[in-house]
């Protein structure tokens, strides 16, 4: 692979914003990278290939978006949509854009949250194809990051995701 294939030096065609609500942004991720603007500040900035092959590329700055890009974590050669649901007015004329956020991995799964801190660990019940033992022999920290690394919910918490 040469250095101009790499998608951090490439610029990902146009721009693309949620500014009308039913605004969709849709595609394979590229590349997730981070933009820094000139006051300092910094947001997730989203290389995505849409269907049609069209290279564009998201600043995800509202609090929304970095709040659940966050929560999900997408990677590159995931699937990405984001849909501006509706505008919530708050006071001193501010407004907050309602998104819907889904992401698929690139294995077709979606993506969950990784596992709270505090919850599961050590005597929790191990994923499925885990050895018991094995699992039973692991400190907490370690079964946390199996269970982040594995996109599933730590014991406690809602279902896991469908395997």
């Amino acid at each position: 692979m040469s250095v101009w294939d790499d998608p951090d030096l490439r610029g990902g065609g146009d721009f693309v914003k949620l500014e009308q609500v039913g605004d969709t942004i849709e595609g394979t991720i590229i590349a997730v990278r981070t933009h820094q603007f000139d006051d300092g500040s910094k947001v997730p900035q989203l290389l995505i290939a849409r269907p049609d092959g069209v290279e564009v590329t998201w600043s995800a700055g509202q609090i929304q978006a970095k709040r659940k890009l966050a929560e999900l974590r997408p990677e590159a050669g995931d699937y990405l949509k984001v849909t501006y649901e509706h505008e919530e007015r708050r006071s001193g004329g501010k407004t907050l854009k309602h998104l819907d956020v889904e992401v698929r991995r690139g294995n077709g799964k979606p993506a969950t949250a990784p596992p709270k801190a505090g919850t599961g660990g050590a005597g929790s019940e191990p994923p499925p194809a885990v050895d018991p033992a094995a699992w039973a022999a692991l400190d907490k920290t370690a079964q946390d990051a199996i269970l982040a690394r594995m996109g599933m919910v730590a014991a406690g918490q809602a279902e896991p995701p469908p395997f």
